[in-house]
């Protein structure tokens, strides 16, 4: 019996709520370093350009699943990768955040700190969630060819 949180069709509404979740990452680690007495550091900017190489690799993927034009390019064992390598980088920069926090955490900048630790946090699971469907449909290409 195959559980219904493994259905492939996850993986779409999971790429499109990283993209949402990914922009507000984006727009408040904008708004964390203009606030007054925040000293931007390696784990307060790193949250941008994992976000935008994110916003690559997902505009990727539903490009050259989800349109003719650039299903050429489409390559279920990139996917995989790609999707596996996303887990890695998104538990790395939790790990940052927490450092960061753990280092200075004071005022108004702080909840914003912790807000945006915890929308990295929801990405990750998601993340993780769309690397299993990306590895169960590489075996499932693998064996049956569909």
């Amino acid at each position: 019996m195959k559980s219904a949180i493994l259905d492939p069709k996850w993986k779409f509404r999971d790429h499109i709520i990283q993209l949402i979740l990914v922009t507000l990452v984006i727009i408040l680690c904008g708004v964390y370093l203009s606030m007054p007495g925040v000293i931007p550091v390696r784990s307060e900017i790193m949250a941008i350009p994992f976000s935008v190489k994110s916003i690559v690799i997902i505009g990727y993927q539903l490009l050259t699943e989800h349109t003719q034009r650039f299903s050429k390019w489409a390559s279920i064992k990139a996917n995989a990768i790609l999707n596996c390598l996303e887990t890695v980088f998104w538990l790395t920069l939790i790990i940052l955040k927490f450092m960061g926090i753990s280092r200075q955490c004071t005022g108004g900048s702080c909840g914003v700190n912790v807000i945006l630790t915890l929308i990295i946090m929801v990405v990750f699971v998601l993340t993780v969630h769309v690397a299993v469907l990306s590895v169960i449909e590489r075996r499932n290409f693998k064996r049956y060819g569909k």
